[in-house]
């Protein structure tokens, strides 16, 4: 499973924070990413859920199956390459960290402000 950096949980419930916006969400998790190929992810495209999962776009950046859009953080597009090595970090550090959202976007968000400070 390839988690989505922008799912946030308070409170007992789940809210996507794409584009800044702060949306309610029902969160749907995969066992395995090849769950995520055996469904019709346009059954999923709407406002209420967020299917936890990245994909990837024709330029090799992550993108959100369910919203149909780009992943950033900021204004900075995710490559997959940057993703799946930030994820593997993660793993090492803590392997019960393979499915932790806050893990990524506390990690994205360190990167984007380090690259800021050169």
């Amino acid at each position: 499973m390839q988690p989505c950096p922008l799912h946030k949980e308070f409170d007992n419930e789940t809210y996507c924070i794409l584009d800044d916006e702060f949306d309610d969400v029902i969160l749907i998790n995969f066992l395995k990413e090849s769950d995520l190929q055996k469904i019709d992810v346009s059954e999923f495209q709407n406002p209420s859920y967020c299917l936890n999962a990245v994909i990837t776009d024709s330029e090799d950046f992550i993108f959100c199956p369910t919203k149909n859009k780009r992943i950033k953080i900021g204004d900075m597009s995710i490559p997959r390459k940057i993703y799946l090595n930030t994820r593997e970090v993660i793993i090492f550090m803590d392997a019960e960290a393979k499915s932790c959202s806050e893990c990524l976007y506390k990690t994205f968000i360190a990167m984007r402000k380090s690259v800021e400070e050169m």
